[in-house]
This record gives structure tokens, C-alpha cells and sequence, in this order.
């Protein structure tokens, strides 16, 4: 109830026992607004759990493991991968701003707009603290330059507050088409090489 009805409602003529109800009922009222924040929180944590479980961030090394399966794939029955790169390069300026558990906030957003912006079919890994990969699968280098753009826009877009505070992503990303025998070491290499930059 808003202060002035509350106000109102203080000054009203109500007996003992109409009072007793009004006061049953602002107490049921706070204790629904309380139970719908909490609701709404727990939806909001099995969501992002949702989103984890659907397409997990791998670590670096389940991330080559991976990929290095999808890219004997495609050397077997034809195919085209592309690799994708992206160095966050003022995360560690917002870690000191922010502290650790900001951090890791800003890291959960980053995920989680990567896993909602890319097909089921690819990979994401964190390849080191500030540096992420991605492996589309069936995509040439035109269009993996093309998705590389549009990914860096999206995080630069979605990931721009922390607890109220804005926030602003310095990005630098490339691409890499694996033709023949690359493995996936030279391929993150050569991508990393060929950066572009977007400031958020």
C-alpha cells in the first residue's frame, strides 16, 4: 500500500476487529511481495542455469579437445569450421573498479549473451581470463567475419551495467578458417593475429 492510503487508513474510524483485518491484511500483502521477489529471482537462477546446461563455456582445454573432434569431422565427410576470437581487453581495468564478484558478473553476462546469439551446434570456451573462442560450425570465413561483427555488437549492447553502474566492454575479435591439416592451436593463433577492435 502506498504511504498516503496507509495514511488514510491510520485515520480512519474502524472497529477493534475491522482493524485486526486491515492489519491481517497489510501483513499478507508485504509477505505476497516478498515471495513474488523471491520467485522472480529463482526464475531468474534457473534461467541462467537453463542457458549454463544448454550450452556450457568450456574450459581451454575441453574447448581443443572439442573442437579438435568437429575439425577431424570435417576433414572425414567435407566441411567447413571457422574460429572466432575475442580479447576483452579492459577486463582486468573493470576487475579493479568492480571487484572479484563484479567480475564475475560481467563474465556470467558475457556468457551468457555468447550462448544466446550462436547455434547449438557450436562451441564456446574460455580460452583465458579475458579471451573467449568460439567454433561455427559449416561456416566459411566471409560469414564467420560477419558473425565475429555481430557477436562483439551484441556484448557490447547488452553488457553495459553492473549493479546500476555503467559499464563499457573495449573489444577486440578476429576469425579463422581451418583449411587442411590446421589444427586448432594455429587456427586460434591466426585469428587472434588478425584482430579487429571495437570499443564499446
Amino acid at each position: 500500500m502506498s504511504q498516503a492510503l496507509n495514511e488514510i487508513l491510520a485515520r480512519a474510524s474502524l472497529s477493534v476487529e475491522e482493524r485486526q483485518a486491515l492489519t491481517q491484511l497489510q501483513k499478507e500483502l508485504r509477505e505476497s511481495r516478498t515471495q513474488a521477489r523471491e520467485l522472480e529471482h529463482r526464475i531468474t537462477e534457473l534461467e541462467s542455469r537453463l542457458d549454463e546446461e544448454a550450452h556450457p563455456v568450456l574450459t581451454r582445454p575441453e574447448f581443443n579437445r572439442e573442437v579438435a573432434r568437429m575439425l577431424a569431422c570435417d576433414e572425414r565427410y567435407g566441411g567447413v569450421s571457422s574460429v572466432l576470437y575475442f580479447d576483452i581487453e579492459n577486463l582486468e581495468t573493470l576487475e579493479h573498479a568492480h571487484g572479484k564478484a563484479g567480475l564475475d558478473q560481467i563474465i556470467r553476462q558475457l556468457t551468457k549473451t555468447l550462448a544466446h546469439h550462436v547455434r547449438g551446434s557450436d562451441i564456446i570456451g574460455r580460452l583465458a581470463a579475458d579471451e573467449f573462442g568460439i567454433l561455427l560450425t559449416r561456416c566459411n570465413n566471409a560469414d564467420a567475419w560477419k558473425k565475429a561483427q555481430a557477436l562483439t555488437s551484441s556484448l557490447v549492447a547488452h553488457v553495459i551495467e553492473l549493479n546500476g553502474t555503467p559499464i563499457k566492454l573495449d573489444i577486440c575479435y578476429g576469425a579463422y578458417t581451418f583449411e587442411g591439416q590446421t589444427d586448432i592451436h594455429e587456427g586460434i593463433k591466426e585469428a587472434a593475429q588478425n584482430i579487429m577492435r571495437c570499443g564499446g
